[in-house]
């Protein structure tokens, strides 16, 4: 009988040590991939970037795929260094960053794309 409560003993423990510690290696995994956020740039006219507002964690990398759906844009996102140059309409481009202060940030078009160029603005929200 010894025997037998050995190894149930053994198995709760293991099930008590080895799912937090699988659960939490599963998220510090995930928190290492670059959050992927697909973002399309259009004239103002057309309905702007969408999303316009985009949330991310401090600290966690983000990729961001933007793409130029009616003219040449580009996208700055000056607190954090970010510069995707012309985009060219119909293409994507590929930014990498991290955020490391939280906070809201205005992203925007660094290509005069039309006549209301200066209202395509964006908001990055970093908690």
């Amino acid at each position: 009988m010894k025997r037998i409560e050995r190894t149930a003993f053994a198995l709760v423990l293991a099930i008590l040590i080895g799912v937090p510690a699988a659960v939490f290696s599963y998220q510090a995994l995930r928190d290492r991939q670059p959050r992927e956020i697909y973002v399309v740039a259009r004239t103002v006219e057309r309905g702007g970037w969408s999303p316009a507002r985009i949330v991310v964690k401090r600290g966690q990398k983000v990729r961001l795929r933007i793409l130029a759906e009616d003219v040449t844009h580009g996208f700055q996102l000056l607190h954090f260094g970010v510069n995707a140059g012309a985009i060219k309409t119909g293409t994507t481009k590929v930014v990498e960053f991290t955020p490391d202060r939280v906070g809201e940030f205005p992203f925007y078009c660094s290509v005069r794309c039309s006549p209301l160029h200066m209202a395509l603005m964006g908001t990055l929200v970093v908690e």
